[in-house]
């Protein structure tokens, strides 16, 4: 019985047999496909499973009265959690074993301003600008 993390192992072994000049039989040719097939059906598997798995958390993550709008960590395991419960702003304190109530927020008190999001291809042309630059200098 092949397991799975062994799929990648056999196919880079008879891969290197094959263009090492021993000759190749039809049976060697079917174990090599199958192996493909199998390493390609559990990496499929994977990805779907996993995709499941992301779908089902944010249907069970989303609420319309209650959202966690910060955390603040205190130490290892110690945490502040600024809560929306409706349309009021409430502190509580959480440990390990733990949750308690600090007190009731007013909105006005709040910084609630999102701050601007910056996309992957926003540091990658920052850094490729900075690169070019420095090229430039060498030269």
């Amino acid at each position: 019985m092949v397991f799975v993390f062994q799929v990648p192992l056999i196919l880079i072994y008879k891969t290197i047999r094959i263009f090492s000049g021993d000759y190749m039989q039809i049976t060697d040719f079917l174990e090599i496909m199958m192996l493909i097939f199998i390493f390609i059906g559990v990496l499929l598997l994977t990805y779907f499973v996993t995709k499941k798995m992301a779908a089902f958390n944010k249907k069970t993550a989303f609420n319309k009265n209650m959202e966690v709008v910060e955390v603040l960590q205190l130490a290892q395991g110690q945490y502040l959690f600024i809560v929306r419960i409706s349309k009021q702003y409430h502190v509580f304190a959480v440990a390990k074993e733990s949750v308690n109530y600090c007190m009731k927020l007013d909105e006005g008190d709040l910084n609630l301003e999102v701050p601007e999001q910056k996309f992957f291809h926003e540091y990658l042309n920052h850094f490729m600008k900075g690169k070019q630059v420095n090229d430039h200098e060498k030269k």
